[in-house]
């Protein structure tokens, strides 16, 4: 059994003995995996219900109707409203408001020029998200997989930048790989957010793994990590948790502790965690 200090205690030796390039591979790794990794995700249905509210959207041909406890909301007229009981309200002002409001809700060329807006903001936001997914799978899952595996080197005696090349081969087993573990993940993540964490930890070596068996299969990978994680979830957890006093500092420091410091400590703590996982 790992001893929680004494892995802490190795991973600031191993940072000490190479700081400035932990440093600038721990920004990287924080750059573009932890400031993009892809967040819980929630199915949504088209109906929330509990004992005192009952909200659901349906269609009546020509757009969204909104019920709110069987009747029909409307939205914009609940603005107008809200202002009309408003005090001081200029009359002329709600008027003006509810001018607008008839014009949008009935002028044929306002609701289609509204509907195109919306469109389009619909499939600017599809086409970022398009991209951002692209980005994760293709170029920051391979430099994730370089980032570890420079500091599992790290582990060894102090590593060069080149360690970092590993991510991008074999790239398309890295990026299947790596694709697989975020879509489990997400996968039991929809389900509820707790089977999400406990996956994610149950996966959190296989970029390790890729980066020092360039030969191993995905699939093994994969099921390697989750054997090496086997009863060994919560005591990661706790070793995560030991850092958040050091993350605090960081934040009052406006992350500058966390860049110099805090994340290329934890990151080569983490490469540690491997090592003993592997060895035990």
């Amino acid at each position: 059994m790992w001893d929680r200090k004494e892995l802490k205690k190795k991973g600031m030796a191993a940072f000490k003995a190479n700081y400035w390039k932990c440093v600038l591979v721990a920004f990287l790794l924080a750059l573009f995996v932890a400031g993009t990794s892809a967040s819980t995700s929630r199915t949504a249905s088209t109906g929330l219900n509990n004992s005192n509210y009952n909200f659901t959207v349906s269609s009546d041909g020509t757009g969204n109707v909104y019920m709110v406890n069987n009747e029909t909301y409307d939205s914009l007229q609940d603005a107008v409203s809200a202002v009309g009981t408003a005090e001081n309200v200029d009359p002329a002002s709600i008027e003006a408001i509810n001018d607008m409001v008839t014009m949008i809700q009935t002028d044929p060329e306002v609701k289609t020029a509204m509907g195109i807006m919306f469109a389009m903001l619909g499939g600017t936001l599809l086409l970022i998200g398009v991209v951002a997914a692209a980005l994760r799978i293709l170029v920051f899952n391979p430099i994730e997989v370089g980032c570890r595996g420079f500091f599992n080197s790290n582990t060894k005696a102090p590593a060069a930048l080149d360690e970092m090349k590993v991510g991008f081969h074999p790239y398309g087993r890295t990026v299947g790989t790596m694709f697989l573990r975020d879509l489990f993940v997400c996968l039991w993540s929809m389900l509820f957010v707790i089977p999400g964490i406990i996956k994610a930890y149950s996966y959190r070596m296989v970029p390790y793994i890729l980066a020092e068996n360039p030969e191993i299969k995905g699939k093994e990978a994969i099921d390697l990590s989750r054997k090496m994680m086997d009863g060994q979830k919560w005591n990661t957890f706790v070793l995560d948790l030991s850092f958040i006093g050091w993350d605090l500092l960081s934040c009052l420091t406006l992350g500058l502790l966390g860049l110099f410091y805090v994340n290329p400590y934890k990151y080569c703590t983490g490469a540690e965690l491997y090592q003993a996982l592997k060895n035990k």
